[in-house]
């Protein structure tokens, strides 16, 4: 005979297991799941992915050579299509930036053919990757930021990183594709773009045309919210102004009443954060619901670095180099100076620029 207590000890343990089989099918409470989320402020997001041949994430198509070569132009420049738009910004805001000379350096220290060793081994520098726009907005698209990250081919999962290229100016989003976005490509990271609400968004008052966020100029009211930048004004306020002022434009860096400068650091940090919304979304793997993808990349894990490039007059009080617009310059007793040594238009050698810029510092050190 089995004893009573055997008895027991077997149906406790059917039970026990009858538990665990229910809970394994959905019984009990599943962990819950970090899904992967778009923050509030974007608006649609757009994405085209580039071959690495025929168009790119750094050159646009153009490659090392186009890039050092006459300003590409639109089949019909009445009508240029957003990809045309697209190259001329690149050719534009690459060469800004950079010395476009041989003597400067381009193609033989720096260049898209240039890799991260120094050596020219890439060609003509074109990289293959994944383009995503959008909007960071607060709802009535009167900020509307433009937004932008670059996922090269090469990005590595395993081994993530984020560089950041903020705008510098007025430029546009490309602003910084030639320094950070580069440097952050060529090295297999994500490229976090941002114009910090003031990339050149035009308002022809007169006719009534915006544009829109991939460059196309577009009717004003039909543009609506989609508008890169469209002035502030009834349509009784514009018809008194073009009667009064005719053929007028308004430009979003000066005339969006957003005083965007002020935000520089937030949009930055938004566009970091929409870096890890897409990479999330490209590289995450599917929730359960089969639709929604999981945070694969956060700050603990992800390597991120904020970098751009800066455009300033350097001013002199007496001998001491300062910053304009920092509190030293306010407690300079005496007549404050602007001074640098500026490069000619003729092709210099870089190495006597430096040099030219060292005997300018020390002679400024020892007055």
């Amino acid at each position: 005979m089995v004893n009573q207590g055997m008895q027991r000890k077997v149906m406790t343990s059917a039970v026990t297991a009858a538990v665990v089989s229910l809970a394994a099918c959905g019984g009990g409470q599943r962990a819950q799941e970090d899904l992967n989320a778009k923050p509030s402020y974007l608006g649609a997001v757009s994405a085209i992915t580039y071959d690495g041949g025929t168009d790119d994430l750094l050159t646009a198509g153009l490659g090392k050579s186009g890039l050092g070569a006459a300003s590409p132009t639109a089949a019909n420049p009445l009508q240029p299509s957003a990809a045309e738009l697209r190259r001329i910004a690149i050719w534009n805001n690459y060469r800004a930036v950079l010395d476009i000379s041989a003597n400067g350096g381009y193609g033989s220290l720096y260049g898209p053919n240039i890799d991260i060793a120094g050596k020219d081994t890439l060609g003509e520098g074109k990289v293959a990757g994944t383009e995503y726009i959008a909007y960071s907005d607060d709802g009535s698209g009167r900020q509307n930021v433009t937004m932008m990250v670059q996922v090269p081919a090469a990005f590595n999962p395993a081994s993530p990183c984020i560089i950041t290229g903020t705008s510098s100016g007025s430029r546009g989003v490309y602003g910084a594709i030639g320094s950070s976005g580069e440097w952050g490509l060529k090295h297999g990271c994500a490229v976090a773009y941002t114009d910090k609400g003031t990339g050149n968004g035009i308002h022809d008052l007169q006719n009534n045309t915006v544009n829109l966020q991939n460059g196309v100029r577009a009717d004003a009211v039909a543009a609506g919210k989609n508008a890169n930048f469209s002035a502030n004004l009834t349509p009784a306020e514009l018809a008194a102004f073009n009667a009064a002022t005719p053929n007028r434009f308004a430009v979003k860096h000066a005339h969006s009443q957003q005083n965007p400068e002020k935000d520089w650091g937030k949009w930055t940090l938004q566009s970091v954060e929409f870096a890890y919304f897409v990479l999330n979304q490209q590289y995450g793997e599917l929730a359960r619901d089969g639709v929604t993808r999981l945070t694969r990349f956060k700050p603990g894990n992800t390597i991120v670095i904020a970098s751009s490039i800066f455009e300033v007059t350097m001013k002199y009080c007496g001998k001491h180099m300062i910053f304009p617009h920092t509190p030293e310059i306010q407690r300079c007793a005496g007549p404050v100076k602007e001074d640098w040594p500026r490069r000619s238009n003729a092709p210099d050698d870089v190495a006597a620029f430096l040099v030219r810029c060292a005997q300018h510092f020390q002679q400024r050190i020892s007055a």
